[in-house]
């Protein structure tokens, strides 16, 4: 039997497979746009379609699954009929606080598995460190990152963290039927992460105030909002990958230097 990974094109899901793979796992990578998933060699890829999964989950006792925006209500009843013996969601910490977008979203993902009575864990992560790779692009052309609030602080999640704890709950017993909300091992304030970056890839990098309007031009205006409202207050941290994996969270200094080639 193997372990289907949805969203394989994804950082997270592409760690998972990866990991899995590292494990002995058999894997089957699931991507919407399957001629562009680019995987290692002996990994079957599968195009998938929540609302139509039979094909995706034939052979398939554990899936590692995003949040859908619809299909999950038939990917349940699939699920359920062939006897998938676990399943975990990859959610958001969002979902904890419902009446914002991303948490109503993600509690419109969870609840369907979680009233089909599958055997669920779910992973409501906070931020992904991966979100910060929207600074490349200035970083690469003017060693400058744009921020309207630079002392907004965040408590980034490795995608490794994330990875290893889904592997985790699919190849190790106990964790059906848990939430695990999850954040990285420090609050930082994204300047000190800009100090941070600039470090790992020694060299200078400026930071540049900009203002809402102008930030709202290529951030999404909740998050914006977010962090308007939220200042330099801390950001809360843990539960870490810890409480799920056992083994101590990555530190932001870690994402950065795993990811410099990013930068270059």
């Amino acid at each position: 039997m193997s372990i289907l990974v949805t969203g394989a094109r994804g950082s997270v899901g592409r760690t998972v497979i990866e990991k899995l793979l590292a494990a002995g796992e058999s894997v089957r990578a699931a991507s919407s746009q399957p001629g562009d998933t680019s995987l290692p060699p002996g990994v079957e890829v599968v195009g998938f379609d929540p609302a139509d999964p039979a094909a995706a989950l034939d052979g398939v006792d554990r899936v590692f699954l995003y949040a859908a925006d619809r299909g999950l209500e038939e990917f349940a009843r699939a699920a359920k009929d062939r006897g998938v013996q676990r399943i975990t969601l990859l959610s958001s910490i969002a979902a904890t606080e419902p009446g914002n977008p991303i948490g109503d979203r993600h509690l419109a993902a969870e609840r369907p598995l979680q009233d089909a009575g599958l055997p669920l864990t779910i992973l409501r992560p906070g931020a992904f460190a991966t979100n910060w790779r929207w600074w490349a692009p200035s970083i690469k052309s003017e060693s400058v990152v744009r921020l309207p609030f630079p002392e907004v602080q965040q408590n980034s999640i490795h995608e490794a963290d994330l990875a290893d704890a889904a592997v985790t709950a699919l190849t190790e017993p106990g964790h059906e039927g848990k939430i695990y909300p999850l954040t990285g091992p420090e609050s930082l304030s994204l300047r000190r992460m800009v100090e941070i970056l600039s470090a790992a890839l020694g060299r200078p990098l400026r930071l540049e105030q900009v203002s809402y309007e102008q930030a709202a031009e290529f951030l999404y205006k909740p998050v914006l909002d977010l962090w308007a409202e939220v200042g330099a207050a801390p950001a809360p941290v843990g539960p870490t990958s810890e409480s799920v994996t056992g083994r101590p969270a990555r530190t932001f200094a870690q994402w950065a230097a795993d990811h410099v080639a990013d930068f270059e």
